[in-house]
């Protein structure tokens, strides 16, 4: 049967229609429960101007840099670097996960000291990252020609050694802009420089990059691949091996073919401790 509604459930009815007409617009009484507060996440203090992917320059939360305690007279011994490299594998794998690098090609990148070796710096994690052999134009290559500049004047005592880390572990491309008196990197790695303190003869990616034009390059009579610094006297250039500690004559079938090396005086190798080769 059908149910009929009395007099007094159609009141009942009224009154609750009524009474939600009423609180429409109220707010829940009931409380709230909230999920738990997350901390705001720190300011991020990696140079991320023009940084990208991979990174041009080291998070300095991850790598702020890391020496060892050395001196002028043991950095600039030819050899040093061999007696104190030391960066397992696992290291190194570290740090390629503490900047995100899950996968990577061979040759791809280094786990580079920022702090190098030759400038005192240590194999700690503090002064590893990962830099690539393939950004454009600041990469891998660039960076080695700086160490190299900064470890020739520091040995020449054009510059001391703390300045030296600072600049390198404060910004590497900042630093090479002002040795290399550039806004780009040069042309090179094995860029040439006289060392008189005058024009430099390396070559600049772009016009314009150094204050003066370069002198081109005079072919070197001794042989055909390797050019030599302009006005530089022939028989005063060697080619300095900065791996074995020793420097090849012009004639020298190593001359300019050393995977790490660079031209100089006779009298500045000498100087800065390098031997001549036999033969």
């Amino acid at each position: 049967m059908p149910f009929a509604p009395t007099r007094h459930t159609k009141m009942a009815a009224l009154a609750v229609t009524a009474l939600s007409a009423f609180c429409s617009g109220c707010r829940s009484s009931s409380p709230t429960i909230a999920g738990p507060v997350l901390p705001s996440p720190a300011p991020s203090t990696a140079p991320a101007a023009d940084q990208g992917d991979p990174p041009l320059l080291p998070d300095p939360r991850l790598t702020p840099g890391a020496t060892l305690p050395v001196t002028q007279g043991d950095i600039c011994v030819p050899g040093y670097t061999k007696k104190v490299r030391n960066v397992p594998l696992d290291v190194k794998r570290q740090v390629y996960a503490e900047y995100g690098i899950a996968h990577h090609r061979a040759g791809e990148y280094e786990v580079d000291h920022l702090i190098s070796l030759e400038l005192g710096g240590s194999n700690s994690i503090k002064n590893l990252w990962p830099q690539s052999y393939q950004t454009q134009p600041w990469n891998a290559h660039v960076k080695d020609e700086l160490e190299n500049e900064l470890h020739d004047e520091i040995c020449s005592g054009r510059i001391d050694m703390a300045t030296a880390q600072r600049e390198l572990a404060t910004d590497w491309i900042k630093a090479y802009k002002k040795h290399f008196h550039t806004t780009v990197p040069l042309a090179g790695s094995r860029a040439f420089s006289s060392r008189g303190g005058g024009r430099r003869s390396r070559h600049p990616l772009t016009d314009g990059a150094i204050p003066f034009p370069p002198a081109p390059p005079q072919p070197s009579p001794f042989h055909p691949a390797v050019t030599m610094p302009s006005g530089a006297a022939i028989n005063a250039q060697v080619w300095v091996n900065l791996g074995s500690g020793k420097y090849f004559r012009p004639g020298s079938r190593y001359y300019g073919h050393t995977k790490r090396g660079r031209f100089m005086s006779e009298a500045d190798a000498q100087r800065q401790g390098y031997v001549a080769a036999r033969g």
